[in-house]
């Protein structure tokens, strides 16, 4: 069995779907499935990119596009369609032909167009995997197109139960569509011994967020509870986006915050494990939360929006769901920095919970997706 996966964004552009596809490579090749991958070149992170690799089993394709415009569309569902369609339907076809796959696996709605209409072209199966929860009107032109997208797939898998309803509601037959759950190399995310010494928070009380700097991550909200929560609380954020300038800027008014940059994937273990808290704040309806999964393996609390899957990757044993303004953010900070037996409890049950709920048996769900 070959496996095309079929993808708007993949390593090295940064993310976390980008993540969860680099580790479904890796784990099909490490069962002995080859594997093709059909990409853009990194659309929203600027770093070097190859054309083409070619490894064991492995064989990736980016088509070059045009860098720098996916914020500028994303919040437009047509604009971002028009953006992101035309190279990638007209190369699958190729590809297609010239890897002959057994099974096309597309990653969201565009990929997944693309992957329907080649895949019955060329009679190969297909599977259409969400990443997020998309909020699909309640009727008009765009509902239809991605019922008829989703009738036409073999199987769909949803990130989780809520997504897996927003599909059915479509008018999907239940049996098409599974839940699927991102999983963390367990190995590679672990607690870090001196994990403050080593990245200079010793004596510091530090919450940390991790992921893409826009607003809807919830940023605005954080930063504004930041300049009024306690001074020794240090608020920490990593990534890249449209709101760089916007952090950097706002280290002139909030002491307490620090900007580490868009941080190396190794490096991730030892920020998570350095932080007392790690923080994600989305006000909008998150897929479910990769950085959740990586900061509890680390032993790290995680503090989260109850909007979305996110309530589905947490619970109380391991960490807090909130609703997201700056005054809970800052009460629950707060309350969570002076209760360090609360803190210790969560943590002592973090890395467990990771190796019961995100190890990389997630992945058989999907294999078996390819062929029933």
């Amino acid at each position: 069995m070959k496996v095309l996966q079929l993808t708007v964004h993949y390593h090295p552009n940064v993310g976390g779907v980008e993540t969860h596809l680099s580790d479904l490579v890796n784990g099909l090749v490490s069962k002995n499935i080859p594997t093709v991958v059909l990409a853009y070149r990194p659309l929203v992170t600027k770093t070097p990119w190859n054309l083409i690799e070619n490894k064991s089993k492995l064989r990736i394709f980016r088509i070059p596009w045009f860098p720098g415009l996916f914020y500028k569309f994303v919040k437009s569902p047509l604009l971002e369609f028009l953006y992101l369609f035309p190279g990638l339907f007209f190369v699958t076809p190729f590809i297609v032909l010239i890897e002959n796959p057994d099974v096309i696996h597309a990653h969201g709605i565009v990929a997944g167009f693309i992957g329907v209409f080649w895949g019955n072209a060329f009679g190969k199966r297909v599977v259409i995997s969400t990443h997020s929860l998309y909020q699909f009107p309640i009727g008009g032109l765009y509902r239809s197109f991605v019922r008829t997208i989703f009738k036409r797939t073999d199987k769909v898998l949803t990130l989780s139960n809520q997504s897996k309803k927003e599909v059915i509601d479509l008018g999907i037959d239940n049996e098409k569509v599974e839940t699927f759950t991102y999983w963390i190399d367990l190995d590679n995310f672990r607690p870090v011994k001196n994990a403050k010494r080593k990245v200079g928070w010793n004596g510091k009380f530090v919450v940390l967020f991790v992921g893409r700097l826009v607003p809807e991550k919830g940023i605005p909200e954080l930063l504004e509870a930041a300049k009024t929560w306690n001074k020794n609380i240090t608020l920490a954020i990593a990534g890249s986006g449209p709101m760089e300038e916007e952090i950097r800027n706002s280290k002139l008014v909030i002491s307490n915050l620090e900007y580490l940059g868009n941080l190396d994937q190794s490096d991730l273990p030892k920020y998570y494990s350095a932080a007392d808290l790690v923080i994600v704040p989305s006000t909008h309806e998150e897929g479910f939360g990769r950085v959740i999964l990586e900061s509890l393996a680390c032993g790290t609390p995680v503090v989260g929006s109850k909007r979305g899957a996110i309530p589905e990757a947490i619970d109380s044993t391991v960490g807090s769901l909130i609703n997201i303004n700056s005054i809970s953010i800052k009460k629950e900070i707060e309350s969570l920095s002076i209760n360090t037996k609360k803190r210790s409890i969560l943590s002592h049950n973090a890395r467990k919970y990771a190796e019961k709920r995100y190890s990389v048996k997630n992945i058989d769900n999907i294999i078996v997706s390819y062929t029933n």
